[in-house]
């Protein structure tokens, strides 16, 4: 027997070797597909709620304030929500910091009506169309959006 012959023989090398390159390459896009579909978490949503808005203490014939009322759902968390006034050019409107730090302290449950005083210093518009926005700032999606009209 030849030892010479039989260290020579690299017949089979290049199969084997592409068949662990094939193998180790399917292995390793396994994993990474599966590391990046398992590994992602769920999209978080914001609370769903019944929220009724409407202007309230009239002066003049000009609202002074804003009724905010859940009327059902998911109860909301001031400290990861936000409540907006736009006017009908989508500018927003200051509500008094004092009035909004007072009402907006806790969560907000099915039955709480919540009144907040619009600022002094802002004009509300006889017969104008305004918005009212509640917004979670966590997964940034509108909570309520309804139309006001004075």
């Amino acid at each position: 027997m030849d030892l010479k012959k039989i260290f020579r023989n690299d017949k089979a090398v290049s199969p084997v070797i592409g068949v662990v390159l094939m193998v180790a390459i399917t292995v390793i896009l396994a994993a990474a597909i599966g590391s990046s579909v398992f590994g992602q978490t769920p999209a978080k949503s914001a609370p769903q709620a019944n929220i009724n808005a409407k202007f309230s203490s009239y002066t003049d014939g000009v609202p002074t304030a804003i009724v905010i009322e859940h009327l059902g759902g998911d109860a909301l968390h001031w400290d990861s929500a936000e409540l907006r006034l736009y006017d009908v050019n989508g500018i927003e409107v200051t509500m008094d910091e004092t009035s909004v730090s007072a009402v907006l302290v806790d969560e907000f449950v099915v039955g709480d009506v919540l009144s907040i005083d619009i600022d002094a210093d802002e004009t509300i518009a006889e017969n104008s169309i305004y918005n009212v926005k509640i917004v979670d700032t966590l997964s940034n999606q509108v909570i309520c959006d309804k139309e006001l009209r004075t």
